[in-house]
């Protein structure tokens, strides 16, 4: 309807009432003026066709006799008009948005719930369009802080967001979108598949594929965060085949499922080992995670609460970490972030935990800690500021026996339990690093009251402790599945060693380590680069853009190591030195095969590495000195060229021939330099060709059979 025609009907409904209200006034006036001299008209009067009066003696004047009724009449007139009005104005009962609350004791968690649940299907475009521009229309007399919107009149909603977040150009047409907004991000450079190549929508496969899907994504290879319960996958699984079979009608539980299904399969595909080499079946994961974004504008919309929500915006941004030429994971984990603090549930007081029942608080916990853990990952990875600080939040870790539903006995549940005790053991370190990164951050403060240095050094010794506590504290490893990454030893290694990487190589607060700073660097980064080669050698690299910037750093350690300590120098051999850049080399060319972001870091690292093991190799002090100057030279021109492609970043020149600042994430620029394959960027008013060669340019994939093993 026009909504001109629709406010002037509002304007005349408003005189309508306004003229009632007046003539009701009247009437009560009429009655105490006039009062029981007021009589319907005589018989006399109406035969000889005259105005019948009556004297009112205290206004000394004739009045009608007949005022009062006519009065009524017309009160009964109007308020009959009004109602006819009011009829034709009011909006269908299907496209109202009913707002209560989730739970007693979070008021600030709200749910969406619609008073029809109709067959609603991609194909039904005109009731998709008219939900949408009921949900437009209405957001301007909703309060500012109803949920799935993002300001007070915007009309943006969080599916918007979330869509906004995913490449656009090489999925279905979305009426969220038009194809000139897709055209927007077709160039990103890290995508390995333009939208003539990009895989089709997938069906489900058959059940029996789908289960073994189930099975590696719980069990198999990677670790993936505790965002679903598998009983919740398994039923999901189940409703998901029964609708695609007709076996019962398609709802919005079952478009949930169906979402759910498309996105656990999506993710397993990335870790089934390829028939024709390396790990993961890239048009097939692709193909479900298109399926599964034809329903995820209906699961934000219409989620029962926050909490699904969330899952659904945790499992994209799971997806997108192992596929970031899928989407951005910056803005995802943002998303998740923003919702878990909507929700408040970044801070569990004491009476949430008592009256909360521990089926919802155990899940509230995992939600939080998964989304807590992408955003550590990221922000410490690429060097960025974190979503929130550590002192903002205050959340139990989740209690592995708190829900036990197959009796203890079972091998199955001992699994799980073992699984989100590994988990827990993962959140603890993602705090740590944390930790870590914010006493470096503050070293480089200004003095405040409000916020003072700490010790650096007394804060070391007590965070090195902590740090063998962690790793002393592993859970056992032969308690795992046999299948789970948690059960490698070679994962967990990985794990602990770059987290003393991180605390003890230069940084830009800190760039002159002292002499036992660099011998216990040098040594995590022999270790974590043996680690991730056995890693990667077994097929048991998830994040792979995580594991390139780990490798390249701790490669850069070795190097920045032997140039700078002759204690390091002789304490290995040279062949030790070697044979540990080539295995860095080598990984990082294994890397480069199956993800072309790691190209720039294999480069980089292979100029720097033949350099160091000439000078090694090397006996005579002129060449070793000629060596050290064509170092230095190369240093300098590599970090002029890691410099990314676009403006904003600040550059220290005066710190640019310092061979630290390899190490230093801030100047080095290399979490920026990995941007890209973290997420897609925009590049609207970018020319490509002025980029020049992009080392995270173009990603190509062995393809193989729709098989399983």
């Amino acid at each position: 309807m026009d909504p001109r025609v629709v406010a002037d009907k509002d304007h005349r409904c408003r005189r309508r009432k306004q003229k009632v209200k007046t003539i009701h006034y009247l009437l009560d006036i009429a009655v105490l003026i006039v009062g029981q001299h007021v009589y319907p008209n005589c018989s006399n009067c109406e035969s000889a066709r005259v105005r019948c009066l009556t004297y009112h003696s205290g206004k000394h004047t004739e009045i009608p006799r007949d005022y009062i009724s006519d009065l009524e009449a017309q009160v009964a007139k109007l308020t009959r008009e009004n109602r006819e009005l009011q009829t034709r104005t009011q909006v269908p009962p299907v496209n109202c948005i009913n707002y209560t609350s989730l739970e007693p004791s979070s008021p600030t968690i709200r749910e969406v719930s619609t008073p029809i649940e109709d067959l609603v299907t991609p194909a039904e475009n005109s009731n998709h369009l008219q939900d949408l521009v009921t949900t437009v229309r209405n957001v301007v007399v909703e309060r500012s802080k109803q949920p799935r919107f993002l300001g007070a009149s915007s009309g943006i909603t969080l599916a918007k967001m979330v869509m906004a977040s995913i490449r656009t150009d090489v999925l279905p047409q979305s009426h969220l979108f038009s194809t000139q907004s897709s055209d927007n991000h077709s160039s990103s450079t890290s995508a390995p598949t333009t939208a003539s190549t990009a895989a089709a929508e997938s069906s489900l496969p058959p059940r029996h594929a789908a289960d073994h899907l189930v099975e590696v994504y719980f069990q198999y290879r990677t670790p993936h965060l505790p965002i679903v319960e598998r009983s919740r996958v398994e039923e999901a699984l189940e409703s998901a085949y029964l609708s695609i079979n007709g076996a019962q009608s398609i709802n919005r539980s079952v478009e949930k499922d169906i979402f759910t299904t498309y996105m656990i399969l999506a993710i397993a595909l990335c870790n089934v080992p390829n028939p024709s080499g390396g790990t993961g079946r890239v048009l097939q994961s692709e193909g479900c995670f298109r399926s599964a974004i034809c329903w995820i504008e209906k699961v934000i919309t219409y989620s029962k609460s926050d909490l699904e929500t969330l899952r659904a915006v945790l499992l994209l941004a799971q997806f997108v970490s192992m596929c970031p030429w899928q989407g951005s994971l910056w803005h995802l984990s943002g998303i998740a972030l923003r919702i878990c603090i909507d929700m408040g549930l970044q801070w569990e007081t004491e009476k949430q935990t008592f009256d909360t029942n521990a089926e919802m608080l155990y899940e509230r916990r995992r939600l939080w800690y998964s989304a807590y853990h992408f955003d550590r990952v990221l922000c410490i990875t690429l060097g960025r500021p974190f979503g929130i600080i550590d002192e903002s939040t205050r959340v139990p870790l989740p209690n592995p026996w708190a829900i036990t539903r197959l009796p203890f006995s079972q091998e199955t549940n001992n699994f799980d339990i073992h699984h989100q005790r590994a988990h827990n053991h993962l959140f603890a370190m993602a705090k740590l690093e944390s930790e870590i990164k914010h006493v470096q951050h503050s070293q480089t403060w200004s003095l405040k009251i409000a916020y003072p240095k700490p010790n650096f050094a007394i804060w070391v010794q007590d965070i090195q402790p902590r740090l063998q506590e962690w790793y002393s504290t592993i859970p056992d490893i032969g308690k795992a599945h046999p299948l789970s990454i948690f059960a490698n030893q070679a994962y967990w290694d990985t794990i602990y060693n770059n987290a003393v990487l991180l605390l003890h190589r230069p940084t830009s607060g800190i760039q002159y380590s002292s002499t036992e700073a660099i011998s216990i660097s040098h040594e995590a980064a022999c270790k974590l680069i043996a680690s991730i080669k056995i890693l990667q050698r077994e097929g048991k690299l998830d994040v792979l853009w995580k594991s390139v910037h780990h490798l390249f750093m701790a490669g850069l350690t070795v190097i920045y190591g032997l140039w700078q300590s002759k204690e390091i120098r002789d304490r290995n051999p040279v062949s030790a030195s070697i044979s540990t850049l080539q295995s860095c080399s080598s990984s990082l060319f294994a890397m480069s095969e199956t993800f072309h972001g790691a190209a720039g870091c294999r480069d980089v690292f292979d100029t720097l590495s033949s350099v160091t093991v000439d000078w090694l190799v090397t006996n005579d002090a002129e060449k070793v000195r000629q060596n050290r100057v064509e170092f230095e030279k190369q240093v300098e021109d590599l970090l002029q060229q890691l410099q990314p492609s676009r403006g904003g970043m600040f550059t220290n020149d005066d710190s640019v021939n310092d061979m630290s600042t390899m190490l230093s994430t801030d100047n080095f620029a290399f979490g920026e330099m990995l941007n890209s394959a973290a997420q897609w960027p925009n590049f609207q008013n970018v020319d490509i060709s002025d980029m020049g060669s992009d080392p995270m340019a173009g990603t190509e994939f062995n393809l193989g059979s729709y098989t399983f093993s």
